[in-house]
C-alpha cells in the first residue's frame, strides 16, 4: 500500500506566518518559531512508512522550505480560490500520483506526532475520510482514499463548527467518515503560554521558546 503526508503551509517569513502572535512576538520572532514547528514536523513525518509532500503558499522564496523538510519527494503550491479548494487541489494531485492513502496536515502543530499520523491511515482502513479534531472546532488532519471536493465546497473556515459541518457534508456526499485522534494547533498567545508545559525539551519548538525566555518574551 502506497502512503503520502502532506504537509500544507505557509513560507516562514516576517510579517507572513503566525501573524496572530504578534502581540507577544516580532514579525521575525514569528517566523522563526513557525520554522521551529516545521523543523518538529520534518522528524514526525520521518518516522513514517509513507512519502512526504510540501504544499506552499505560492510565494518566490519558497525553497527554503528544501532545507527543513531534506526527505521530502516533491513541493508544489498551493493553488484554488480558497482554503477548501487547496486542500482539495493538493490531496487529489497526490492521489493522481498513485497513492492509496493521502493525508493532509496543517503546520502549526508541535505537539503532533506519528501516532497521530498512524491513526489517520488506520482510520482510512474502514472509512472513506479522516479528520483529527482540534479543541476549537476544527481539524489538524485530514486523509481521503480518493479525492471529493464535496467535502470542503460551501465551508467556512476559522468557526467552531468546521469540523461538525465538514463531517455533515462528508456524510451528505455518502463517505464514511472516521475520527483520528485530537491535537490542537497553535495560533493564539494564549495557545502559545499553554505550549510550554507539553513540549519534549528535545524538540526544535521547546529549545526555541525557552530563547525567548531567555530574550525576555513573556511567555
Amino acid at each position: 500500500m502506497k502512503r503520502a503526508v502532506i504537509c500544507f503551509t505557509r513560507i516562514p517569513k516576517p510579517g507572513v506566518t503566525k501573524t496572530r502572535l504578534l502581540p507577544i512576538l516580532t514579525g521575525q520572532q514569528c517566523a522563526e518559531l513557525h520554522t521551529a514547528f516545521l523543523r518538529d514536523l520534518s522528524v514526525v513525518y520521518g518516522k513514517l512508512d509513507a512519502d512526504l509532500f510540501v504544499a506552499y503558499t505560492d510565494d518566490p522564496d519558497w525553497p527554503v522550505l528544501k532545507q527543513i523538510f531534506p526527505a521530502a519527494k516533491a513541493f508544489f503550491p498551493q493553488k484554488g480560490a480558497d482554503l477548501g479548494e487547496k486542500m482539495h487541489h493538493a490531496i487529489a494531485f497526490v492521489l493522481e500520483k498513485g497513492y492509496d492513502r493521502v493525508i493532509l496536515t496543517g503546520a502549526d502543530l508541535p505537539l503532533m506526532t506519528s501516532a497521530h499520523l498512524e491513526r489517520g491511515f488506520a482510520a482510512l482502513e474502514n472509512a472513506d475520510v479522516t479528520f483529527g479534531p482540534t479543541s476549537d472546532g476544527g481539524y489538524y488532519l485530514v486523509g481521503m482514499k480518493r479525492p471529493c471536493k464535496a467535502v470542503f465546497e460551501n465551508q467556512r473556515y476559522g468557526g467552531a463548527t468546521v469540523l461538525e459541518n465538514t463531517v455533515a457534508s462528508a456524510e451528505a456526499a455518502g463517505l464514511a467518515v472516521a475520527l483520528a485522534k485530537k491535537c490542537d494547533d497553535v495560533d493564539t498567545p494564549e495557545d502559545l503560554r499553554s505550549l510550554i508545559g507539553l513540549l519534549t525539551p528535545d524538540s526544535a519548538t521547546y529549545r526555541y521558546l525557552m530563547r525567548l525566555r531567555k530574550e525576555g518574551v513573556s511567555l
